[in-house]
């Protein structure tokens, strides 16, 4: 007598390609639209970003962002030496650079930035030499590099470690030079003689190793976990760790905040492509085991 299978125990009542095909490829489409509506949300941004650039070019004193712009480093300063150096000097570690201007014997915002640059130096995990560079030039020509030493000299006090004010230069120069590197990352201050000051926006800018602009803090307080991340953006991502650069992965700049801040889509779209692998996983799995199970029940010595 010829016996037959059990309806409950056939093993290609639910195929595992069915199973693929109805789980698998719903969850593709969906990672698909997370994306497409990322760059969508993108352009939005931009766009609302170009206007507000925009409207700051009628500002007197200010910023005009000029992300990407390549700053002139074969311009020449004097250190706090007064030796006679270029801008090229402090790119050739192949190192961001924290870049500010100030002028130093301002009564007002300036004592502010660079206290905000120091706190911040102190409190990021980066360090000042090994991970990136950091200079100061001052915006007034009459400024000397006397006062660059003094500053110096000031500065090198509130900072924590006693090396990380070697890698802090401050510079002094002409007035061209100065003209044409504010210029350059869209720096705009004027001078005032009825008040005898300048007017000037408070703002440091973080540059990559080859001169170029990546990032614009405004403020005088810069938030150490912020300046860190633009620092591994700047750097193409050779600073910092894994985390970092999934945090970078998964958060964008916010200008008016200051600070980076997570993309939903962004997150949402790592999150599905991570449920993606695992399925795959899974399923790859059932796939091997659902075809070793058949093997066996069509080995000869299946019964009959």
């Amino acid at each position: 007598m010829v016996g037959t299978h059990n309806s409950g125990s056939n093993p290609n009542r639910f195929p595992i390609g069915r199973i693929l095909y109805h789980a698998f490829v719903p969850l593709v489409l969906f990672i698909c639209l997370l994306m497409s509506s990322q760059v969508q949300a993108q352009n939005y941004l931009g766009g609302f970003q170009n206007a507000a650039h925009d409207q700051h070019e009628d500002l007197v004193a200010g910023i005009t962002q000029h992300i990407g712009a390549k700053v002139p480093l074969n311009l020449t300063f004097r250190n706090s030496r007064g030796k006679l150096v270029s801008l090229k000097r402090y790119f050739k570690s192949g190192r961001p650079v924290i870049l500010n201007f100030i002028y130093f014997e301002c009564p007002g915002v300036c004592p502010f930035v660079m206290d905000g640059v120091a706190k911040a130096m102190n409190k990021m995990p980066l360090v000042a030499g090994s991970d990136y560079d950091v200079v100061t030039i001052s915006f007034d020509p009459h400024d000397t590099p006397k006062m660059a030493a003094e500053k110096k000299l000031e500065y090198g006090t509130m900072l924590h470690s006693a090396a990380a004010i070697k890698h802090w230069h401050f510079l002094t120069g002409r007035e061209s030079a100065i003209k044409a590197v504010t210029a350059a990352v869209g720096f705009h201050y004027v001078w005032f003689k009825q008040l005898q000051r300048y007017d000037h926006p408070a703002a440091i800018f973080v540059l990559t190793p080859g001169g170029r602009v990546s990032q614009y803090l405004y403020g005088i307080s810069y938030h150490p976990t912020t300046l860190k991340l633009s620092l591994v953006q700047a750097g193409d991502h050779t600073l910092g760790t894994a985390f970092d650069q999934v945090l970078l992965l998964c958060c964008s700049f916010n200008p008016v905040t200051g600070r980076y801040a997570a993309i939903a889509v962004r997150v949402m779209t790592l999150s599905g492509v991570l449920v993606v692998v695992a399925l795959g996983t899974m399923f790859g799995f059932l796939f091997y085991w659902d075809r070793k199970r058949r093997g066996k029940n069509s080995s000869p010595g299946a019964s009959t």
